[in-house]
């Protein structure tokens, strides 16, 4: 196995190194006397291995030799047969290769799906506690922060998440440059890359492709998630049970989830499952970065973690992918997009509903505890239904004493809407996943 290391690190070196599309990511600077493993997950396409190309391309601007780098991929059906006793042979060939560097603190190590190998997490924290390189770790299951890390590698990393492109980033892959100042006709342009943006999704390798085209892939990526990140993973029997609530899952983004419903849903077609099966298998799902949940708000953490839960897919291209219909749920795609958004910048996102029962789409609560309200409607036109997005958020800016509240609407409109406790903005859909809101 050590000839083979010594085979893919020499290809590594002599390979050009892919340039990708800047992503926003930041790593800390971290002291010398404290030993972290940086820990990219995400879903799989969703851009990890091009994140580590990124941080290698920024290394060799800074003067870092690409010998100083050492790159493995773990899916490379070459190490198919590779035991957790093999991963010292990693050590042993770089280090064969350029004795020079065996006492040098400049040397990056690069792992990527380095879960695919059992028994990673001691070969980390080993390297980490013995050695003096830095290691750069990506994974497609958040099982990598949680049971599997607990035991071993607990407080030794620091976790980048990637998901796939945002709004943003999608604009920047197809070179299309926006200005803080707008006008009519960039406005325009942007309304129409956004509707785009909302069916076709932002994953990497899809932008850009045609239809037919974004639906294979996005249905492959699907079948990767339910065969690699769980049957495999978890030694599950049968996938028809399995398929079939991540279709649901996906078709039915931006809304409450009732474990019972789909239990009885089930049951009514032949399925022979029990709540404690489909609660697992959500938690699959999650764990494999494919669908998110959030909790209502409450002050009580107890009646908040025993609420109904509200289910978000990672990317709104996937509803599209999973949807037969030519007539696709715009409301649903643009609120999941809007949830992707927000939860780039905190993991303590809720819905809200007011002691009248009305119900505001998104609570963010930041790390300085300051409390956000969103909702989200396509479109304010109907006299009704602006009177009723905007009563929901006074009344939920009454109960927690805030002054603001946003609406969120995918037409071009931008409006201050002052009321008896603050102000309610009204704020284009493009200009908020832009980062552009006031």
């Amino acid at each position: 196995m050590k000839e083979l290391f010594k085979e893919l690190i020499v290809d590594f070196q002599l390979s050009a190194l892919p340039l990708p599309n800047r992503r926003d990511i930041s790593l800390p600077n971290l002291p010398e006397n404290v030993r972290k493993a940086f820990v990219f997950i995400g879903m799989r396409r969703s851009g990890k291995t091009w994140a580590l190309y990124q941080i290698m391309h920024d290394l060799m601007q800074q003067g870092i030799d690409r010998t100083k780098m050492l790159y493995i991929n773990f899916e490379d059906e070459r190490l198919c047969d590779m035991k957790k006793e093999n991963f010292q042979d990693i050590l042993k060939a770089y280090f064969e290769l350029y004795p020079n560097f065996l006492h040098r603190e400049d040397i990056h190590f690069f792992f990527d799906e380095i879960h695919e190998i059992a028994g990673w997490e001691k070969f980390i924290r080993r390297i980490l506690d013995a050695e003096k390189m830095k290691i750069y770790i990506t994974g497609s299951s958040c099982k990598m922060l949680s049971k599997e890390i607990a035991s071993s590698v607990r407080g030794r990393t620091f976790t980048q998440e990637i998901f796939p492109f945002s709004f943003a980033e999608t604009l920047a892959k197809m070179n299309i440059e926006v200005s803080k100042n707008v006008g009519t006709k960039g406005k325009i342009e942007l309304m129409h890359h956004l509707k785009n943006f909302l069916q076709w999704g932002g994953f990497p390798e899809v932008i850009g492709t045609t239809p037919e085209m974004h639906r294979n892939l996005l249905q492959g990526y699907l079948s990767s998630v339910i065969y690699r990140d769980i049957i495999e993973r978890y030694g599950i029997s049968t996938s028809s049970t399995l398929k079939h609530l991540l279709s649901h899952s996906l078709r039915n983004s931006a809304t409450i989830f009732s474990i019972s419903k789909m239990y009885n849903t089930f049951k009514s077609m032949g399925y022979e499952v029990s709540k404690g099966t489909l609660y697992e298998y959500m938690s699959y799902f999650e764990d494999a970065y494919c669908v998110f949940s959030i909790h209502k708000f409450d002050l009580s953490q107890r009646k908040s973690a025993n609420s109904m839960k509200k289910i978000f897919v990672v990317d709104q291209g996937l509803i599209t992918a999973v949807t037969m219909s030519s007539s696709f749920d715009v409301a649903a795609q643009l609120e999941s997009a809007v949830f992707a958004h927000l939860r780039r910048h905190s993991t303590d996102i809720f819905y809200y509903r007011t002691k009248e029962e009305t119900e505001v789409d998104f609570l963010l609560l930041l790390p300085d505890q300051t409390i956000h309200l969103f909702q989200v409607c396509v479109t304010l036109q109907d006299a009704a239904t602006r009177r009723r997005e905007i009563a929901a958020l006074i009344t939920a800016m009454d109960e927690l004493q805030i002054t603001q509240g946003v609406i969120v609407t995918l037409e071009d409109q931008d409006e201050e809407i002052r009321v008896a406790n603050g102000i309610v903005y009204v704020i284009p859909a493009w200009k908020v996943l832009l980062g552009l809101r006031r």
